[in-house]
């Protein structure tokens, strides 16, 4: 069953880049429902992976962890506004990945609607996910009353009411807000396609990395480093950190919060 747990762990590293090679405790727990699911044991789960492409997507619903909710940590999205700020009459493109249900990239777009009359930015937001599951649920935008995605807002709070539509079952993003963001597959060990990213003003990437080993991470960094412009911003999650790899990045410390900005080329 270990070494069966091994090929498995390896070939998910291979696929996605998530990286159960050290807690191989945890994949078993994680892949066991699925296997109850078919009736199957694991060899034979494996070999149907390698001949079912499909498959694949049901095993990364339940091998990720989609935790998130709206406006969470809420100090990196106040410097994303004060950029933003910073960047008046000009078009901006964010990236937004992994996205899971969509609360950040909607909290993203919420913001920057706040600011839209004042700076005369249009921002354009990409959303992605490994998991198509989750793309689907973000792509409606409802969120029932009792969801964990509105865990942080106060029940009173100015957004739900001006960016959401209330029904006695939950809340429904307004299509102001929808615009303004597109859903779409993402495997970010895909390193040939973050091209179609090109020219990105900011990235929000936020716990995740932790997922990947040293060099899979350098590999991410480098991509995110090719298509963000030469003033572009790189959001990671606060227990994330780039300072100990050699990139393109320096880091940026506020007050409240931390960020990276790609190192200007200059001439």
């Amino acid at each position: 069953m270990k070494q069966e747990l091994i090929e498995l762990a390896l070939n998910i590293r291979d696929y996605c880049g998530i990286d159960f090679t050290t807690n191989l405790a945890s994949l078993e727990q994680k892949v066991a429902r699925r296997l109850n699911e078919l009736g199957l044991p694991l060899d034979e789960y494996i070999a149907r992976l390698q001949k079912d492409l499909k498959e694949w997507d049901k095993l990364v619903e339940h091998i990720t962890i989609n935790e998130t909710y709206f406006f969470r940590e809420f100090n990196q999205l106040a410097e994303f506004q004060n950029l933003i700020k910073k960047k008046t009459g000009k078009p901006i493109n964010v990236w937004c990945v992994p996205c899971s249900t969509g609360d950040e990239a909607y909290s993203l777009a919420i913001l920057a609607k706040e600011l839209e009359f004042s700076t005369g930015n249009v921002v354009r937001i990409v959303a992605s996910d490994l998991n198509k599951k989750v793309l689907e649920h973000a792509k409606k935008g409802f969120y029932p009353k009792k969801s964990l995605s509105f865990r942080r807002l106060p029940e009173n709070w100015e957004y739900l009411k001006r960016y959401f539509i209330e029904t006695e079952q939950g809340y429904e993003v307004k299509n102001e807000i929808k615009q303004m963001v597109s859903f779409e597959p993402f495997n970010l060990t895909d390193y040939h396609t973050y091209a179609k990213y090109n020219q990105i003003d900011f990235i929000f990437c936020r716990n995740v990395l932790f997922y990947f080993n040293d060099e899979i991470i350098k590999n991410i960094i480098r991509g995110f480093n090719s298509i963000l412009k030469n003033d572009g911003y790189l959001f990671l999650g606060h227990a994330e950190s780039i300072s100990s790899f050699e990139s393109k990045f320096v880091s940026v410390h506020t007050k409240d919060t931390f960020y990276y900005q790609k190192a200007l080329i200059t001439n």
